[in-house]
């Protein structure tokens, strides 16, 4: 494999492994908001719970992701 080959495949992997950070996000934060509106949260409540929840889960498999990567 060429080395423009491989550094193509690396961008490729990065690329997918943060798109897949986001969606993981994405779901916990939906999963948040879904269960703390079943609790009895108001939308308001349900919402920030929600969100908060995304940004956690997203910045938490960010870190993941770029320790992984300088391995």
């Amino acid at each position: 494999m060429s080395a423009l080959a491989d550094s193509h495949a690396q961008k490729t992997i990065r690329n997918l492994s943060l798109f897949l950070a986001v969606l993981v996000g994405v779901v916990g934060g939906m999963g948040t908001g879904i269960v703390a509106k079943v609790l009895g949260a108001s939308p308001m409540e349900a919402s920030a719970a929600g969100g908060g929840a995304f940004i956690a889960v997203t910045t938490l498999a960010f870190v993941v992701e770029a320790r992984v990567n300088t391995l």
